[in-house]
């Protein structure tokens, strides 16, 4: 294969196959094409262009080939645009449909290409943070390969990863690390032998524990840093567990919340990867099958000799070794300061252990008792921190109803246990929740909140696998549902149906929602005009824009939009076409909020460039 960009020359790599990204596996190599757009990006391999797409986000510009002498299929993508005759062909198709998102899949025999042929130019369009090239290799079942292991020299990397930092996690209620049900980290350094080591070097734990670490690859000649190919951990000489990312299913490319530590992630943005296969991580096929799946027990008085390896796609290495010793449980009875002011309670779950705080306790042990549906039990003290009791309780053995601690009930925050791999609905007031199949990854405890014109679905510190659909009632009155949606925390617009003062929507996310309402139209302030070309700056205030459309004397011009820039433009039709006359732009946003803007291109007039607006709404969106 052809490297595609700059081929035969020494190129960089702002990225690499398996990164770990926000909610997804890096899918091929990021190329770097020194900030600048307008590279000449060649065909691979000899096959024809099987499909290309424009669109707003995601890939912006992209192009797919597809090589049938090797029945793989080459992606090229963030391209600022197509070669021709391929640019020709995509513009006629938008010009026919009148869009300017359009996904396009010639026959065969329309464009063929030959290993070399020019097929497109770099650029920046769609979810790209800056210019670079996007390109993957996936086989005829849509797995992505990594390309570094098609033998391109033309990226040079002889720099081993690094460790940048270790944690070891109980797993279970029972389970001990340092003495307490506590996740511990470490920051490894390396030896005068290269390897990796903690200070010390031996961490104390009891019963089943996981192994996490956060490590990264570097390469020659860029700050940038990668994802590892490979990472191997060895217990006493004996394989416990091997990941290995040379291919993987696109499909199961958001599957990386599972394999990271995800409240980890979302609390911290550490990237902590997971050195043990979790309940939940079953579809992702790029560990080796191992018994125990990478948990270790550890038994008092044991001691277990750790050994880590991890390796980029040039098969560069680092190690690091540190000691899991067995660590007696301590006979002592925790026990606090009782207090007369009243007792407070908060919970937390964690996997499948609810972790319960008490302050101002009465006594200085007092006991928690679990009130389930079938039976009730009674809790130790486990811990003390500053002052405050920790009671440690099993979900798996029952949803408490009610926590009482001296002689006072206290709510555990979890309504019903919702598991993974069978569809459910859940029903409360004012709320209906349907769990498809596989939306979850694990069981999740489920809590729900009304507060006026919001809900509390759980926490986002909880990864979804498939979207989830929503419908609740709001607690106060919405006057113009018609103009009212459903957005996320971060105000990011969700949509929703509304039916007899209920709203219905999907998430593939856990955590706060709120309805909103958007009454107010997209805004535009006109850049330039001239006879050959115009541009618009477009905005909206909450739900987004949704589409637009540009005329010049009723008739219907193409428009390339750049949201990151905020910029809509002409594309004139052919070298002839000029925009003199009345020019319309009609914007409509996600709540369906639409005006109208409008300016005269004048012919006789020197080219003008606006500094500011001097467009005007039409007398219907006035009115309004």
């Amino acid at each position: 294969m052809l490297f595609p960009i700059n081929p035969h020359k020494l190129n960089y790599l702002a990225g690499g196959m398996g990164d770990l990204r926000h909610n997804h596996f890096h899918a091929g190599l990021d190329i770097k094409t020194q900030g600048r757009e307008g590279l000449p990006v060649y065909a691979s391999d000899d096959g024809y262009i099987s499909e290309m797409r424009i669109q707003t986000r995601g890939y912006g510009h992209v192009v797919y080939v597809t090589h049938p002498k090797t029945g793989l299929i080459t992606v090229y993508g963030h391209l600022k645009g197509f070669a021709e005759p391929m640019a020709a062909y995509v513009k006629q198709e938008r010009l026919k449909k009148q869009t300017f998102e359009i996904s396009v899949k010639p026959a065969p025999n329309e464009f063929p290409v030959q290993k070399g042929q020019l097929i497109a130019y770099s650029g920046n369009t769609g979810g790209s943070a800056g210019p670079h090239l996007h390109f993957e290799i996936r086989d005829s079942r849509n797995n992505l390969l990594n390309p570094l292991l098609f033998g391109f020299t033309e990226i040079v990397d002889n720099t081993p990863p690094t460790f940048q930092e270790i944690s070891v996690k109980p797993l279970d209620p029972q389970a001990r690390v340092m003495g307490d049900f506590e996740t511990h980290r470490y920051s490894p350094a390396k030896s005068a032998d290269g390897t990796f080591s903690i200070a010390g070097g031996e961490i104390l734990a009891n019963g089943w524990v996981g192994i996490e670490m956060m490590a990264v690859d570097r390469m020659n000649y860029t700050h940038h840093t990668n994802g590892l190919n490979c990472v191997e951990m060895m217990v006493d000489g004996q394989e416990y567990y091997f990941f290995h990312l040379e291919q993987f299913p696109d499909a199961h490319s958001n599957d990386i919340n599972i394999h990271l530590d995800y409240l980890t992630y979302k609390s911290t943005g550490r990237k902590m990867q997971k050195l043990f296969i979790d309940d939940g991580n079953i579809n992702l096929p790029v560990y080796k099958p191992i018994a125990n799946k990478g948990k270790i027990f550890v038994k008092e008085g044991e001691t277990h000799q750790v050994t880590l390896k991890i390796w980029d796609s040039n098969e560069n290495l680092s190690i690091m070794h540190f000691t899991l010793k067995g660590q007696a449980r301590s006979t002592t009875v925790p026990s606090v300061i009782p207090s007369n002011v009243p007792t407070q309670v908060s919970t937390q779950v964690n996997d499948n252990t609810l972790v319960i705080k008490a302050k101002n306790l009465k006594t200085p042990t007092s006991t928690c008792e679990i009130i389930t549906t079938n039976k009730s039990d009674i809790l130790p003290i486990h811990f003390v921190r500053n002052n405050t009791a920790i009671y440690l309780w099993d979900l798996r053995k029952g949803i408490p109803r009610t926590i009482r601690i001296d002689s006072t009930d206290f709510s555990a925050g979890i309504q019903e246990a919702i598991f993974s791999g069978i569809e459910k609905t859940f029903q409360s007031a004012g709320v209906n929740i349907l769990f498809p199949a596989e939306s979850l990854y694990d069981t999740l405890y489920l809590n729900t909140k009304i507060d006026k014109n919001k809900i509390q679905v759980s926490n986002d510190l909880i990864p979804l696998k498939k979207p989830i659909t929503v419908t609740f009632r709001p607690s106060t009155a919405i006057v113009s549902p018609d103009k009212t949606a459903v957005y996320n925390r971060d105000r990011k617009y969700l949509g929703g149906t509304w039916r007899n003062g209920s709203v219905t929507f999907k998430t593939d996310i856990l955590g706060d929602f709120q309805v909103l309402s958007d009454t107010i139209p997209p805004r535009a302030t006109l850049v330039n005009k001239t006879k050959d070309a115009f541009s618009f700056h477009v905005s909206d205030n909450l739900s987004g824009i949704k589409s637009f459309r540009a005329t010049v004397n009723g008739k219907f011009v193409l428009c390339d939009y750049e949201y990151k820039k905020s910029l809509i433009w002409s594309v004139k039709s052919d070298s002839t076409q000029t925009f003199v006359g009345n020019l319309v732009l009609e914007l409509t946003d996600n709540q369906g909020n639409s005006k109208t803007y409008t300016a005269i291109i004048d012919s006789l007039k020197a080219p003008q460039v606006v500094k500011k607006a001097s467009i005007k709404a039409t007398k219907k969106n006035r009115k309004k």
